[in-house]
């Protein structure tokens, strides 16, 4: 039953909570009032009719002992005026609109006076001994299922008790049409103020009922004003106006979140293609870097040749100095050999001619793999101010949910995630820029080597030149024969001292090229740490875009008329 009445109560509205509260208080009071002012009217009226009867048999008492001096000689005249008072008694109370009955008792008898002689009830032999044994007093029976006052008193001048008996009935006929009365009263007050509660009600639950369903069109996505309620309670008409107010902030929140969406989409979209522009730049630069270094593998194949080359040409010329002595016997021979020579020199002049125009082309490439790194930058610059205004969108979005209280936590999740895509959108450019930093300073220190590599092949080259110059020098002197011989031994002594700073430049030359290879690989590594980078980049801005679509959404769902 308890649960009964809970969930019933739980169902019940605001208006029919308030009715059968204020209802059940006016109930309750005016039923408490009148029952206490019943209640009241009654005890007072026993008490004084109980009063009255207890001093109307003292008074008949006193009335019996005066008749009986005066006629104490005639016991029969005695009880006549004895009856004729009695009578009188009666007259008086029924004046008073008190019914009685007069009898005494005799010898456990009941013996009723004239007056009551034909009124009299029955009297039990119950209620004569009660009479007998107090003698004196006053109290309520009930006989013949009425109940009746009883007041008696020990007369000695009748020789037994005198009782008077009056029905309540008679005395409480006010009290009981006053009870009716009352009862008449409260049914109709509580008739009259419950209709009159039930408009106060009403004048107090209609506009609640016009907000709550304004709020549940609201609920549904139609952000309309509420109607101007029908009442002048200042706190109705306060709520009225904050109602308003958070609609046009609402209002104002979600124009602004409409255009943040738009502004962030296009954000996305910017981010997009310039991470697509990022990748293809991150692709061209490492395949740039794949040929630089494939060039500097066939440079340093090529150093590791010219060393070789250099080596035999040491072994040679030493082998030419142990055999000068038969150089002159066999000019021919020297002739060949010189011939040889000569070519192994242009082979060298080629040789060399070609690292020049390779250290030069790979200069231009370092410069435009140190270019793209610079459009890198820029565009990675672009990426940082596009995430530190995301981070501000955020935190606007952040702030104008806080202020929209519980209609806005979803909007303040769809910011922080915004937020947090921004500082890992920065967190990411600030990486690539570190890799790009890095990236410049290999490229300009291995632009810097390549110089001086470029450099040492000119000087080698000038060598070279200068060694052909005296191989045809010596061809001329070959020419002369025995008539020069002595100049060309000197000429190889010469040349034989030129050889080992040859072999040296050689050997640089090999040292160079592998340094330059592995500064290659290098940034081959770095460009494709960047590469994967601007794939995350450009990942980050595929879920931003995701994210303002989903924000874009939920701000569909609502109509701002």
């Amino acid at each position: 039953m308890k649960l009964f009445f809970s969930n019933l109560l739980s169902k019940a509205s605001l208006r029919m909570r308030l009715l059968i509260l204020f209802v059940s208080l006016l109930v309750i009071s005016i039923v408490t009032v009148g029952a206490v002012t019943y209640i009241q009217a009654k005890n007072i009226t026993l008490n004084t009719i109980e009063d009255r009867l207890t001093r109307e048999t003292q008074l008949m008492g006193y009335i019996a002992e005066n008749l009986h001096f005066l006629y104490v000689s005639d016991e029969s005249y005695f009880m006549q005026q004895l009856n004729v008072n009695v009578r009188t008694q009666q007259y008086q109370l029924d004046e008073d609109g008190i019914e009685s009955h007069f009898f005494y008792i005799v010898d456990n008898e009941a013996a009723p006076f004239t007056v009551s002689a034909d009124s009299l009830p029955a009297i039990s032999d119950r209620l004569i001994t009660d009479i007998t044994e107090e003698q004196n007093g006053q109290f309520s029976r009930m006989i013949d299922g009425e109940q009746y006052t009883i007041s008696f008193q020990q007369m000695d001048e009748i020789g037994g008790i005198y009782v008077l008996l009056v029905p309540n009935s008679s005395f409480m006929t006010p009290v009981t049409s006053m009870g009716s009365y009352i009862i008449t009263i409260i049914i109709a007050s509580i008739l009259i103020t419950t209709i009159l509660l039930t408009l106060f009600v009403r004048t107090l639950t209609n506009p609640l009922t016009v907000l709550r369903n304004t709020m549940r069109e609201v609920r549904k996505g139609n952000l309309i004003q509420a109607p101007e309620p029908k009442t002048t309670l200042p706190e109705f008409v306060s709520l009225h106006k904050s109602y308003d107010a958070m609609i046009d902030q609402m209002r104002t929140m979600l124009h602004e979140l409409k255009n943040t969406t738009v502004e962030l989409n296009h954000t996305g979209e910017d981010l997009k293609n310039s991470s697509n522009s990022a990748l293809q730049s991150s692709h061209d630069l490492t395949e740039s870097i794949d040929i630089v270094k494939q060039g500097a593998e066939q440079t340093a194949s090529s150093s590791e040749n010219s060393v070789s080359s250099s080596m035999a040409m040491k072994n040679k010329t030493e082998i030419m100095m142990q055999n000068m002595d038969n150089v002159f016997a066999n000019a021919e021979s020297m002739n060949t050999s010189a011939v040889n020579g000569e070519k192994n020199i242009s082979k060298l002049i080629t040789t060399l001619q070609t690292y020049e125009k390779d250290f030069r082309d790979l200069t231009e490439t370092i410069q435009q793999v140190n270019d793209y790194s610079l459009s890198i930058s820029k565009l990675v610059g672009l990426i940082q101010g596009i995430a530190e205004q995301t981070k501000l969108l955020s935190l606007n979005a952040s702030i104008e949910a806080a202020r929209a209280g519980d209609a806005g936590k979803g909007f303040s999740v769809v910011a922080n995630e915004v937020g947090k895509l921004a500082e890992q959108s920065s967190t990411a450019a600030y990486e690539i820029t570190n890799a790009i930093s890095n990236m410049e300073e290999i490229t300009h220190d291995a632009t810097k080597e390549f110089k001086q590599m470029q450099k040492k092949t000119i000087t080698n080259l000038t060598i070279a030149n200068d060694s052909k110059s005296s191989f045809d020098d010596l061809m001329k002197e070959i020419e002369e024969t025995t008539r020069k011989l002595q100049h060309t031994k000197e000429e190889l002594e010469e040349l034989k001292k030129e050889l080992p700073k040859l072999e040296l430049s050689a050997e640089d030359f090999a040292s160079i090229s592998q340094e330059t290879l592995a500064s290659a690989e290098e940034m081959l590594a770095s460009s494709e740490h960047q590469y994967k980078q601007t794939e995350n980049t450009h990942e980050i801005g595929l879920k931003l875009m995701n994210i303002s679509n989903s924000l874009s959404q939920i701000t569909k769902q609502f109509t701002v008329n």
